[in-house]
């Protein structure tokens, strides 16, 4: 059912998720990639032990170049459908199963996940994600329920999906693509997720937060193409 859609995992230091992520992914999907920015611990071990295609980066080149690295591959392989999804577990595999199966329903534009339920977060993330939604809607007229959300599919012909990105390092790759995509008109599907607790390390700060919520009026007031 999923012959047309290559999977991309990110990956950076995620030795304790990767085994159960890949495990569960290898079960409902043949076309599997790990990209993985350079991780420092035994992460790249235990991928190897999967049938899955590999991009090591040897630099962290952060998650919108590793984005542009499945995408890139994806194109040369003549695939129709892109997903994502992080390696660390915060995301259900029935979920990637269902964003998939609606992509290939309907064939175009973007499919996303938005977390429904934010009571498995802790209270700076819950309030974080609620704050820029909000900001987002005011700035964008468009309601999309969770910008951050990195459980995504994309319809690699599309053309009005903006790929490139400001070069900022990390966490703003999939706010930046969806804000871009809106601007464009392109068609967004969205679909609910299960909401996973994650590691209370990872995730945005206040400070990063704040400088998100400044580059979303910058992405509004720029030119979209």
């Amino acid at each position: 059912m999923f012959e047309t859609v290559l999977v991309a995992v990110f990956t950076y230091n995620e030795e304790k998720n990767i085994s159960v992520v890949l495990n569960k992914i290898c079960k409902k999907f043949r076309n599997v990639i790990v990209v993985d920015n350079n991780s420092e611990d035994n992460t790249l071990k235990k991928i190897k032990k999967y049938p899955v295609k590999i991009i090591h980066h040897k630099f962290n080149l952060g998650k919108s170049n590793s984005m542009k690295s499945a995408l890139d591959y994806a194109k040369i392989n003549k695939f129709k459908y892109l997903a994502f999804i992080d390696g660390d577990g915060q995301h259900e595999i029935s979920d990637l199963e269902n964003l998939c199966s609606k992509m290939i329903k309907i064939k175009k534009g973007i499919v996303i996940g938005y977390r429904k339920n934010l009571t498995n977060l802790n209270f700076t993330k819950r309030l974080g994600t609620e704050i820029l939604n909000k900001i987002f809607f005011l700035l964008y007229k468009t309601k999309i329920l969770d910008i951050q959300c990195g459980l995504r599919v994309f319809n690699l012909k599309e053309k009005k999906i903006k790929w490139s990105s400001s070069g900022l390092k990390h966490y703003f790759a999939d706010a930046e693509i969806t804000c871009n995509a809106v601007k464009n008109k392109c068609n967004i599907s969205q679909i609910p997720i299960k909401t996973v607790r994650s590691d209370s390390y990872k995730g945005m700060n206040i400070l990063f937060g704040l400088y998100l919520l400044i580059m979303l009026a910058y992405w509004r007031i720029s030119n979209a193409n």
